[in-house]
Order: structure tokens, then C-alpha cells, then sequence
């Protein structure tokens, strides 16, 4: 479980680095983000699902602070999506579950602000 809050806090800390500000704004409907930053974003939803259907806790997932109000409410957001959702029984299933919520949220971030 000790993996899985490590992941997260170095998975957040590379949004940062690829502009969190504007996929949180993108999600918002406010900017355009670029294809870095979005396949960042999927990777960090991709690695949030993983641990939902590992069975890590939900408490476990949101005690990883950033240091950044504005990647914890980011967190925040894909992880309590992530744990709305059933764990899964099969490995097969787990994965399409966990490459639906990462493409979900890619093509989200990928998606043109509204006007």
C-alpha cells in the first residue's frame, strides 16, 4: 500500500512538472492543454484506479499531500471518481477497468475548452 502513496505523490509531482494548472483548468473548461500534459494526466488516473482495484484505501490515496492546494484538489477529484467504482474480480477485468478510467480522463483533459 506504502507503493501505491509514492506512485501517486511522484505521479502528481510530474503533472506539476507538465503544467497542472492547465489540465485542471482544462477540466474546468477554461484552457487548452497540450498531448504531455494529457498522457501525464492518464498515467496518474491509470495509477489511481490500480490502486483502487488493489484494494488500497481511499484514506491512504488522499493523505498524499503535494505541497499544492491546487494538485490535491486535483487528487482528490480522480480518487474519490476511482473509488466509486466496484473492485473488480479478474485481472483482465481490473485492467479494462483501469485503462477505461485512464483513457476517460486523458480524453477529457485532451477535450477543447468550451467558449
Amino acid at each position: 500500500m506504502l507503493k501505491g502513496r509514492f506512485t501517486a505523490l511522484a505521479l502528481l509531482s510530474a503533472v506539476y512538472l507538465a503544467g497542472v494548472g492547465q489540465v485542471l483548468a482544462q477540466t474546468q473548461g477554461e484552457i487548452h492543454t497540450n498531448q504531455k500534459v494529457c498522457d501525464v494526466f492518464r498515467t496518474l488516473a491509470g495509477s489511481i484506479m490500480q490502486s483502487r482495484q488493489n484494494n488500497e484505501t481511499k484514506e491512504s490515496l488522499l493523505a498524499v499531500k503535494s505541497g499544492n492546494p491546487d494538485h490535491d484538489k486535483l487528487g482528490a477529484m480522480l480518487i474519490n471518481e476511482a473509488y466509486n467504482q466496484p473492485v473488480l474480480d479478474s485481472p483482465e477485468l481490473k485492467s479494462q477497468a483501469i485503462n477505461r478510467f485512464a483513457d476517460k480522463w486523458r480524453d477529457t483533459c485532451n477535450k477543447p475548452a468550451s467558449s
